[in-house]
């Protein structure tokens, strides 16, 4: 699986809002790893003060992440920017 770096942002405060609560219940129900076969998230980090934030997910393909975004995306108005990343020993193994 890879690794993954997702950043998002807000493109006004209502939405924000909006999302929020619906990520609220979503946390607590523990539906993170549940919903998508071939993902992982690894941890989440929340900028509120700017409509913000940063995932850290593993996944088979780049395709569950549109799979997964793309609800939050559809209703929240949300801009997401995919990146794959490297471990240190990925990146120590390639760099020999």
């Amino acid at each position: 699986m890879q690794i993954y770096i997702v950043s998002w942002f807000f493109s006004n405060s209502e939405d924000q809002l909006l999302a929020t609560k619906e990520f609220g219940n979503f946390f607590n129900e523990e539906k993170f790893n549940n919903h998508c076969d071939g993902f992982e998230l690894i941890d989440c980090y929340h900028i509120p003060q700017d409509g913000t934030g940063i995932v850290i997910c593993k996944t088979e393909n780049l395709k569950n992440l549109y799979k997964i975004f793309k609800p939050w995306r559809e209703n929240y108005n949300l801009t997401f920017n995919f990146k794959p990343a490297l471990t240190n020993e990925e990146l120590l193994e390639i760099s020999r």
